[in-house]
């Protein structure tokens, strides 16, 4: 009798495959919430080559090489090593494995509380094998949620506004779209913190004040908002 295992046995490895690509894609995204630095840096590709790509309906940023987005995150994770309540679903994955390479499309919902609107994205990775272990070689995040007058959209673009005008230090513009958005979107604790940011950039310490205490009123757990005013109640 002639027994033939060569297709079976390709499926089944290529099956693992598939199942570790997901592991690590999911790892990705769990070890940042959770803060932990070293896992999150053990899924990506360390070198020149990494490419992370972020575009949402105000804004297109792609940076090129582990250096100019690893370090940086890393240290962002360890300033704030609390780690944050995010509820992280992905459905409808496509994956592809040719070898060492492997191509990820799927779609990500992530809720920061129960009563928050969800961020919704179209998340893309491409994965390499080394040495017997995947890793993320380039991730690119489509934020859906943030294009035409889907509910949250407006208010992301008028924050990506507001804070791009923080940057370019025309706070007192900054303060009129911010102050707008928070005006729409009272209930919106992001809102309040980023009209915070650019009453403080602007050097209104009172009323930075005020923002930051309505953005904790709404969502007291915001640890960003906590830090913020601790530092500008210092300053009185």
């Amino acid at each position: 009798m002639l027994v033939f295992l060569g297709p079976a046995r390709t499926l089944r490895a290529q099956s693992a495959d598939v199942d570790e690509v997901k592991r690590v894609i999911r790892e990705e995204t769990e070890s940042y919430y959770r803060r932990d630095a070293d896992a999150w840096m053990g899924t990506w590709v360390m070198d020149s080559s990494a490419i992370r790509t972020f575009i949402t309906g105000s804004s297109y940023s792609v940076a090129r090489g582990w250096d100019t987005f690893g370090p940086g995150t890393v240290a962002d994770i360890r300033k704030e090593p609390t780690p944050q309540p995010v509820r992280v679903d992905r459905s409808n994955y496509e994956v592809r494995i040719d070898g060492a390479l492997a191509w990820a499309e799927y779609d990500e919902r992530t809720t920061n509380r129960p009563d928050s609107l969800p961020l919704l994205a179209r998340q893309q990775r491409t994965l390499i094998k080394q040495n017997s272990r995947w890793r993320i070689l380039s991730a690119g995040s489509f934020v859906e949620s943030t294009f035409g007058t889907f509910p949250g959209a407006i208010e992301s673009r008028l924050d990506g506004v507001g804070r791009d005008l923080i940057g370019a230090k025309k706070n007192r513009d900054a303060i009129k779209v911010l102050a707008l958005n928070a005006q729409l979107h009272p209930r919106s604790a992001a809102a309040h913190r980023s009209l915070g940011d650019a009453y403080g950039a602007a050097g209104d310490i009172a009323l930075a004040i005020k923002s930051y205490e309505r953005s904790l009123a709404i969502d007291p757990g915001s640890e960003a908002s906590k830090a913020a005013l601790a530092k500008l109640r210092e300053k009185r």
